[in-house]
């Protein structure tokens, strides 16, 4: 299991090295922002006001994917490649929050939009690049990020109807 770790953290060092100063970093900053919860609770909460089903179904995603992720950062404790400060359990690393929540987001808007879902699943596996990129997390979190938002929004998709 170490020479695994010790291969993921060696593999996101030289994606994040790739990626510091000029343009490839701003561009992962921005990308990454767009993974950002406020970001998604804005949108729910524009659409919820138009009285748009999509919106309590993105909320929803939103807040339960993050949710499940602060309790999974809490049991996991993986340290981040670099120490930033950070509150609560956003100090660690495994799963990405950010992974989390694209992943749930992008199922999400699979279902309501599936001739898209293409575009929704790249975008959440650029937004989670870019946080490995940004020296923020590892392959393995955001991976693991991933497939556990995803797996949230399916489990949101089948079993909640709004």
């Amino acid at each position: 299991m170490q020479e695994l770790i010790s291969y993921d953290e060696a593999l996101s060092a030289r994606v994040a090295a790739s990626a510091r100063g000029g343009w490839k970093h701003g561009a992962a900053w921005v990308l990454a922002r767009t993974g950002d919860a406020v970001v998604w609770l804005v949108i729910s909460g524009l659409l919820i006001w138009q009285e748009q089903a999509l919106g309590w179904s993105l909320l929803l995603a939103t807040v339960t994917s993050s949710l499940l992720t602060a309790v999974a950062k809490g049991i996991f404790r993986r340290e981040r490649p670099t120490a930033k400060w950070a509150i609560g359990t956003d100090k660690y690393a495994f799963p990405s929050g950010h992974a989390a929540r694209t992943g749930a987001i992008a199922v999400t808007l699979s279902f309501a939009m599936p001739a898209y879902a293409p575009i929704w699943l790249l975008w959440a596996f650029a937004v989670s690049l870019a946080r490995v990129a940004l020296s923020r997390h590892f392959f393995g979190d955001v991976l693991g990020g991933l497939v556990f938002g995803m797996v949230t929004g399916l489990l949101l998709e089948v079993l909640v109807e709004v």
